[in-house]
């Protein structure tokens, strides 16, 4: 009788323990009762340190939202990007692509604009001009211009943010006049184009100095822009006889990319074609 009631008491307390295991999902019980390796709410569970709601889980300084999230300090408006955030709506800035040249005008012409071979020669699509290059006649002081032609250039946009503008060589246009026998070139420095020219004239072309300026991307993220930045000028080519003629400038955000020129032997009248630049998108 009593091997009878401790058997019976033995297969009871083991089915009590049975359910209780797959009550609480513990794998194993001690005796004491206690979870050897339980899966449910141990140290290393779902709530745990390293679990879903721990600190590397979802909301953690690593996880979507922490500081590397994406709306943390990486995200779209930071330093290094096109130029997000809140200054484009709290998108991507659109980010340049190249450069436009479009929409031609002219400056005046300036010396004797009523006789001569009339020649518009502009640069190929695409470049503005650089340079210039020709001959004058060998007479010191009192020499003119005899011969002209325009180095042009390709534009070229360099970088990611902050953006800048740089120059390549490309064609001459062709060469006007017969006259004169000693070459010169005059050139912008390096990564600068022509904006506007100056110099004395008679009944020819006798003294030229270009205006060179370079070309600077400047403006919010969300309203970038070219503007003309300082502008030099290269050393003056030809002699001092005729008439002073006022600075002659391209138009605001324009650089010349034509060479306006009457000839009759020599250079008689001189000016530019010039074209706005401004981004491509």
């Amino acid at each position: 009788m009593t091997l009878r009631s401790l058997g019976l008491s033995t297969l009871l307390s083991t089915l009590v323990l049975a359910g209780c295991n797959a009550i609480s999902g513990v794998d194993s019980l001690s005796f004491d009762g206690a979870g050897a390796g339980g899966r449910g709410g141990g140290a290393s569970g779902g709530g745990d340190a390293s679990g879903g709601g721990g600190a590397s889980g979802g909301g953690d300084a690593s996880g979507g939202g922490g500081a590397s999230g994406g709306g943390g300090a990486s995200g779209g408006g930071d330093a290094s990007g096109g130029g997000g955030g809140a200054a484009c709506e709290g998108e991507f800035c659109p980010a340049p692509m190249g450069i436009v040249i479009e929409d031609q005008t002219f400056t005046d012409l300036r010396g004797d604009v009523t006789t001569g071979n009339v020649f518009m020669d502009a640069c190929p699509e695409g470049q503005v001009i650089v340079g210039y290059r020709g001959q004058i006649d060998d007479d010191g002081e009192a020499s003119i211009h005899g011969q002209i032609q325009a180095q042009c250039g390709y534009l070229n946009l360099i970088g990611a943010g902050p953006y800048t503008i740089t120059t390549t060589p490309g064609d001459l246009t062709p060469n006007r006049g017969d006259y004169g026998s000693v070459p010169w070139t005059m050139m912008c420095p390096e990564d600068q184009v022509v904006v506007g020219f100056s110099g004395r004239v008679g009944d020819f072309v006798d003294r030229l100095v270009l205006d060179c300026a370079p070309l600077l991307v400047e403006g919010e993220p969300s309203a970038l822009r070219v503007e003309i930045g300082p502008v030099s000028s290269p050393e003056a080519v030809g002699g001092i006889g005729g008439e002073a003629f006022p600075d002659t400038r391209c138009g605001e955000r324009q650089v010349a990319n034509l060479s306006h020129v009457r000839e009759r032997g020599p250079i008689n009248a001189f000016g530019l074609g010039c074209k706005a630049v401004s981004l491509a998108y």
